[in-house]
């Protein structure tokens, strides 16, 4: 497994997609920005919108994550993804994305929740 670490550059507060399955195996795919490398093998994606991809997350935790940098040279991301609406992944999310008092582009002041992906595995696009 790639540490992911090694990708922090082109991921923490950078766009990044996000695919789920929805319960009756629709694909759903969503763009983050709110995204913070935790270590080699944890994210945090602020969830500001992303109601469809909360809501898959609960019937499958599976995930797929592209990230690229400007050369369109990146990293897709397989793992297991939860959500958390309190507790100490969510206060990193507040304090990191929200604590000094910005405002998301849906005018929210704090996340409605946090996502934490267990990364399995990290593939490099070259």
């Amino acid at each position: 497994m790639t540490a992911l670490t090694k990708y922090k550059d082109i991921i923490d507060g950078k766009p990044i997609h996000i695919a789920t399955v929805t319960a009756e195996g629709n694909p759903n795919l969503a763009v983050a920005s709110d995204v913070k490398v935790l270590d080699d093998t944890h994210l945090v994606i602020s969830v500001n919108e992303m109601v469809r991809t909360q809501e898959n997350i609960q019937h499958n935790s599976k995930v797929v994550i592209t990230a690229f940098d400007d050369d369109w040279k990146g990293v897709r991301i397989f793992g297991d993804a939860k959500f958390y609406d309190s507790g100490e992944y969510y206060e990193i999310c507040r304090k990191t994305f929200f604590g000094n008092g910005e405002v998301s582009p849906f005018g929210a002041t704090k996340p409605k929740g946090t996502i934490v992906v267990t990364v399995a595995e990290a593939k490099e696009y070259v």
